[in-house]
């Protein structure tokens, strides 16, 4: 009864805790898209085309196919280009509560990304003592 009446006083979705961030962030992409009439998941920044939906990454031309934590890692980055994240936060992103992750974990999903964003304008720059950030370099 929630759900239907939340939607009947305008709301566009409903979330029930526990909830998972990757899904939480799905929806509020196809509510930002459905609100600027844009059908197309695909984003398009520093020579890449990265479609979150489908998991792939074109670089280059060639189309990557992503594992699904380097896809959320790279979209939490693209999404926010330039914010430096600490190894904690990126941690909180990628991995459930019941997850024991090792900082180890994230240097190795941060540098499969640095292998494949190698032939684009994007590299994530280490933030010594801080953490990571996505820059975008000409």
């Amino acid at each position: 009864s929630d759900r239907l009446g939340s939607r009947d006083r305008g709301a566009d979705d409903y979330v029930t805790k526990p909830f998972d961030h990757a899904e939480l962030e799905a929806r509020r992409r196809a509510v930002l898209r459905r609100k600027s009439g844009i059908a197309n998941s695909t984003i398009e920044i520093g020579g890449i085309v990265f479609d979150p939906v489908a998991g792939h990454l074109i670089v280059g031309g060639e189309t990557l196919s992503l594992r699904n934590r380097e896809l959320r890692l790279l979209e939490f980055f693209i999404n926010a280009p330039g914010q430096g994240f600490s190894k904690q936060k990126l941690a909180d992103r990628l991995f459930s509560y019941d997850d024991d992750v090792s900082d180890n974990a994230i240097e190795v999903y941060v540098a499969r990304l640095r292998k494949h964003l190698e032939r684009s304008e994007l590299k994530i720059t280490t933030l010594r003592g801080l953490g990571y950030r996505l820059d975008h370099v000409s």
